[in-house]
């Protein structure tokens, strides 16, 4: 080959290789777009079947919420950035504040032209050394007259205003009718949370919820994340936050009449709606609890109002290693008392203090912190017995 065609033959593989380059330049920003698509469709279907297993029990299998169990997740109230009511309300408010100014200022008006009228007559009678005040007097009535502007156009504003807060508190009625209340702003709000919803939904599903008994919840939403004692990997969580934010337009399509629970609010002063009951507290001697004589079908009750089957479902556990409550006292008997640390305890006491104190005695294999630490200050005797009563005919 000689050195002209070996130079033609290196343009041609400049110009093929920029004219690659070119496509690739022009052709990879959809690529990229269709990967991410497909990326965070992966993502969504690995969330969705992670909320199968993890959530659902609390939260619905439509994520629509379980009533006294825990909250809806397609919830408009977590997707928008006003209630759409508080909106309706405030302009009401504004209405009715601008027709009641015009209807005062209109009072005034008559006011100030009857006294006017009464001054002009007083002066006419008065004498002379009295008509320079007088005068004043009505100086200052018509400056607050012309002030006033025309009357028949005050008027007519407070007949179309009249109408105006007509239709506005039948829009008002209508969102109240579909469920939506005028008080309550929307979650983030509400929560006072200054990041974005996903920021929101990941702080909340890492470190979960340890103080959901004050906003009325039966328990404590327990931490997810790895790096707070739960079962999920990052990756995990981030997932369940794409599926979630997945909800986003089917949430915004419902009214709070389409959910079966909504979010709630703390109780008045930090205050727990039972706190008249007399709780066993964090310091009992489990040996010196009176455990007998529970009712098992109201601890099937207080088993659903605690949110213990959202874990410990029947049968099966909801997620990971979660223990199911089919065979409890079995396994309890057969395979946890065997262990010399728990010595001298009877079933009863072994779960008593696992519902009580529950990193008192970690399974071989189990992590601590991932049951709620909060029943010690929830729960009653009685309540405990009944439950107890109830875990014991799944033996």
């Amino acid at each position: 080959m000689n050195t002209q065609n070996k130079i033609l033959l290196g343009i041609g593989f400049f110009v093929g290789i920029m004219l690659l380059v070119l496509w690739i330049v022009i052709n990879e920003p959809v690529r990229m777009e269709v990967f991410t698509q497909q990326w965070n469709g992966r993502s969504v279907e690995r969330g969705a079947e992670l909320y199968l297993n993890n959530c659902s029990s609390c939260h619905g299998q439509d994520a629509l919420g379980l009533a006294g169990v825990a909250p809806a997740l397609r919830n408009p109230y977590l997707f928008l950035e006003e209630n759409p009511a508080r909106i309706a309300k405030a302009g009401l408010d504004a209405l009715i504040k601008e027709k009641g100014d015009l209807e005062s200022a209109l009072q005034n008006f008559e006011s100030n032209a009857q006294q006017l009228a009464e001054k002009q007559k007083e002066l006419e009678a008065a004498p002379e050394d009295k008509k320079a005040e007088i005068q004043k007097e009505i100086d200052s009535l018509n400056a607050a007259i012309r002030l006033f502007g025309d009357r028949a156009e005050t008027e007519k504003k407070i007949s179309d205003l009249t109408n105006q807060i007509a239709e506005k508190q039948a829009e008002l009625d209508g969102l109240k009718a579909l469920g939506w209340d005028e008080t309550r702003k929307v979650r983030l709000k509400e929560m006072d949370w200054k990041g974005t919803l996903d920021g929101y939904l990941r702080s909340t599903l890492v470190s979960g919820r340890p103080l959901s008994i004050y906003y009325g919840w039966p328990g404590a939403m327990p931490a997810w994340g790895e790096q707070a004692g739960g079962p999920l990997r990052q990756d995990e969580i981030e997932n369940l936050v794409k599926f979630l934010m997945d909800y986003q337009d089917l949430s915004l399509k419902l009214t709070p009449n389409d959910i079966r629970q909504d979010f709630k609010l703390p109780a008045e002063k930090g205050a727990s709606a039972e706190a008249d009951k007399v709780v066993i507290g964090e310091n009992a001697d489990i040996m010196a609890l009176d455990l007998t004589g529970g009712n098992a079908e109201t601890g099937s009750t207080l088993y659903t109002k605690y949110a213990c089957a959202g874990c410990h479902s029947t049968p099966g556990g909801a997620a990971y290693s979660f223990a199911p409550t089919a065979g409890t006292f079995t396994r309890v008997e057969n395979v946890r008392l065997k262990d010399a640390a728990l010595e001298g305890y009877t079933p009863a006491q072994y779960l008593a203090e696992s519902i009580l104190y529950p990193n008192k005695y970690i399974v071989p294999g189990g992590t601590a912190g991932v049951m709620p630490q909060l029943f010690a200050t929830q729960l009653s005797i009685e309540e405990l017995r009944d439950i107890l009563a109830y875990i014991e005919t799944y033996k």
